[in-house]
């Protein structure tokens, strides 16, 4: 079964490296960035989905139900569903304004270059560290399936996903998130038949004691349940590899209803992924839950041809995620810290700019991530929910603020932005220390919209053209 994976795994890889190749023959600016504002509902709807399904989806959740059960749901099924009703609210007033990154959202909003460099900055840091988690996922799915050193295969599977991004941008992506999140969705929903087969039903219907609670692991109560759906509830419309498939899209149906779609898909996805988790806390050796839980389960356990499309679902997750974070990165490097800086507007020099910038950038999360994970690390959806957290706390306010608050104003985002960036770090480190007990994003939050609202109120406001744009439009308008 380990050369059928491996080879497998290699046509893939060719598969996709063609498809960047081919988007590095377009040669625009626009292409590289939003796929030329042509994506219609299929090709949105699939780079959403599998962009979503990541490894902090089917190994840091499947790995989160094998040691605490169903507490997995109150983890992450409340808050994201939060985070879909909240991207729905938000595409049609971002799609509008057909620009090209959030952070241009924000200066074109609110008239501030300091808010736009310190935006695409923020959201740099805070995708080092999941695309990082994906590498290690990667890593760990590897070993457990063809017994490659976890270092070999990050760097294996980096090495793939930069160079088609590098050469293809949004336009490549969008064409293989297809084709991952077909791969993904059909192999997790086959795992998770096959773990009722093989638990007899136990998984959904009478899993052992430990695995059956609603509060366990992260969830020891109803705070930590709110604090953890504020993470991934407010976390998810603040991320910019989902809001940019709203600049993308055809028209604001088409992004809109990406969301609306996706998000019943994606359910159904979760739940099976919670149920192989499950499963695997059931079926597999105490010594082989958490991270490696998914993996070792259809590697080992259940065995066979059937864990090979299953598997597969892995490495299509990884790289699907890792491949939108790796084009965000790039490309606000580009056009919200370089550009800004060199006051450059020669769109082939930025394009230039920003496959250089993805090259190197990903070279150097390739390499770190590869360094890490000889090292013990926690679970990788705990790990995750440290960016998602921190992007809440220092994004959520201004973006929301500036698409459905007319009255939001230059001074009040700029604090809004850094208070609350400010206090999800202070909280962070007091949890740490034990002083306090409950979830960094409660002081991050409260500081940023508490920051908003009065700096707001004792600044007058900015007169913009894209505010005219949100603020303006008729009713009765489709967009």
């Amino acid at each position: 079964m380990n050369l059928v994976y491996l080879g497998s795994f290699a046509a893939y890889s060719l598969v996709i490296l063609c498809v960047g190749i081919w988007g590095y023959r377009r040669g625009s600016l626009s292409s590289f960035a939003v796929a030329e504002r042509k994506m219609g509902l299929f090709f949105a709807t699939g780079t959403f989905m599998a962009t979503f399904i990541s490894a902090v989806t089917v190994i840091g959740v499947s790995g989160y139900a094998s040691r605490f059960g169903w507490s997995a749901a109150a983890f992450s099924c409340y808050g994201y569903a939060l985070g879909w009703i909240l991207l729905v609210a938000a595409a049609g007033r971002l799609h509008r304004t057909e620009l090209s990154t959030v952070p241009e959202f924000l200066y074109r909003r609110f008239n501030s270059t300091a808010l736009r460099v310190f935006g695409a900055s923020i959201i740099i840091l805070m995708y080092s560290i999941v695309l990082m988690v994906q590498l290690l996922a990667m890593g760990i799915t590897l070993n457990t399936l063809a017994g490659l050193s976890s270092s070999a295969a990050i760097l294996i599977v980096g090495a793939v996903f930069v160079t088609y991004t590098m050469l293809g941008g949004l336009a490549a992506v969008v064409r293989t998130d297809v084709v991952q999140s077909i791969l993904l969705g059909s192999g997790v929903l086959l795992g998770a038949i096959v773990v009722i087969v093989r638990t007899k039903g136990a998984a959904i219907a009478s899993p052992p004691e430990p695995l059956s609670h609603f509060f366990g692991g992260n969830i020891r109560n109803v705070a930590d349940f709110f604090g953890w759906m504020l993470v991934w509830g407010l976390g998810i419309p603040t991320e910019s590899y989902y809001l940019h498939r709203f600049y993308a899209s055809r028209d604001a149906r088409v992004a809109r209803m990406q969301v609306g779609i996706g998000a019943v898909l994606l359910m159904v996805i979760l739940l099976s992924v919670i149920t192989c988790g499950v499963g695997a806390g059931i079926l597999n050796p105490p010594a082989h839950l958490g991270d490696e839980a998914f993996p070792y389960l259809f590697k080992t356990v259940i065995g066979g041809w059937v864990s090979v499309p299953i598997l597969f679902a892995i490495t299509a997750a990884v790289q699907s995620s890792s491949s939108g974070l790796l084009h965000i990165v790039g490309l606000y490097f580009a056009l919200d810290i370089y550009k800004q800086a060199a006051r450059q507007t020669d769109e082939k020099l930025l394009l230039r700019v920003s496959r250089l910038s993805t090259l190197l950038f990903g070279t150097f999360i390739t390499l770190a991530s590869a360094y890490v994970t000889n090292h013990s690390v926690p679970l990788i959806s705990v790990i995750a929910g440290i960016s998602w957290g921190g992007m809440a706390s220092t994004m959520f306010v201004p973006l929301f603020a500036g698409l459905f608050w007319e009255r939001a104003t230059r001074a009040g985002a700029l604090a809004s932005a850094i208070g609350g960036f400010t206090f999800a770090v202070i909280g962070f480190t007091l949890r740490q220390t034990g002083i306090i007990s409950f979830h960094e994003i409660y002081p991050g939050l409260a500081a940023s919209l508490l920051l908003m609202i009065v700096v707001s109120y004792l600044t007058a406001g900015e007169s913009t053209l894209l505010k005219h744009t949100l603020f303006s439009q008729p009713r009765h308008s489709s967009e």
